[in-house]
């Protein structure tokens, strides 16, 4: 019973307990493929709640009843830590949740039984099937950072759509497509909402900036009236003040425009400190209080030095 208290204190503790801020996409990803082998012990225990005596030997109903618990409890912790600080509802998390009981079960329910050599090849080819398609986001995100890495000082060019995984977009939506790419042959379309703060964000840029001078990109805006954009950095020891990031607004012209940011500004930004810049957290881009959908083409965002 001690054993049981503990393992569900510490199944607890990873559901819910802030792991801080992610340090890159592959982090994130390596951290949510814990949730399988997580609910395989949650599976388990569950199985063993149900028969303490037979456990795995038990009957195909307590075996059911597992997996409805499983499936329970999988979406009920992704709705507690929608309402917790740091947390949000994931449907991915709860379908690694259900993979990971489902396999400890599969696995668990041949163990000595006499099963037809059909139902085992089954079993074992869900469970690999399974597993595999949790492991995708991890080997995706693992191929993304090998390419950033060769790629820096080039932060963003989308020309390959596992790059699209460091961005994510806020009152707006956003694509790939062929048109007014100035690096390559693709830019981001990305359509501006009316709303408050519509606009994209670079959640996992390459960390380290030290050594360049200046952040540039490119933005081609369609339509025929100027549109106001503010462009924010912090690094990851933001304490999520406005004081204490780089904000600064600027205004494109419509058709291409090439904005240039002085890295030393952003250094100098925080108030009563130097921006960290060999831990560059995100690169947010968006409009304040915008009263028409507008569409803004972007492309090549790179790190340069003054020559």
């Amino acid at each position: 019973m001690l054993f049981f208290i503990s393992m569900s204190l510490c199944i607890c503790l990873l559901l819910f307990a802030d792991l801080g801020k992610s340090t890159s996409l592959l982090y994130d990803s390596i951290i949510n493929l814990g949730h399988v082998p997580l609910f395989a012990m949650v599976a388990g225990m569950t199985l063993w709640v149900l028969d303490r005596v037979k456990w795995v030997s038990t009957d195909k109903k307590n075996y059911g009843l597992a997996v409805a618990i499983s499936a329970f409890l999988a979406l009920t912790t992704e709705i507690i830590q929608n309402f917790t600080p740091e947390r949000s509802f994931q449907a991915g998390d709860i379908l690694n949740d259900i993979i990971g009981a489902g396999t400890f079960l599969a696995i668990a329910y041949q163990f000595r039984r006499e099963l037809k050599s059909r139902t085992r090849v089954f079993l074992c080819s869900t469970v690999y099937v399974s597993l595999m398609i949790s492991c995708m986001p991890v080997i995706v995100a693992f191929a993304d950072e090998m390419r950033a890495r060769e790629d820096f000082p080039l932060l963003g060019s989308f020309e390959t759509r596992w790059e699209m995984g460091r961005w994510k977009s806020e009152e707006s939506s956003f694509r790939r497509v062929s048109m007014y790419a100035t690096d390559g042959y693709h830019s981001l379309e990305t359509v501006l909402s009316p709303g408050l703060y519509p606009g994209i964000t670079m959640d996992y840029p390459p960390r380290d900036w030290r050594g360049y001078e200046n952040l540039t990109f490119d933005a081609h805006l369609e339509g025929t009236e100027p549109l106001p954009l503010t462009v924010r950095i912090n690094d990851l020891a933001h304490n999520e003040e406005f004081n204490d990031r780089y904000n600064r607004t600027f205004t494109l012209q419509p058709g291409a425009n090439r904005l240039n940011i002085d890295l030393s500004e952003v250094e100098h930004a925080p108030k009563g400190r130097l921006m960290d810049m060999e831990h560059i957290s995100i690169l947010c881009i968006f409009s304040y209080k915008l009263q028409e959908p507008r569409t803004v083409y972007f492309d090549n965002f790179r790190l340069d030095k003054d020559i």
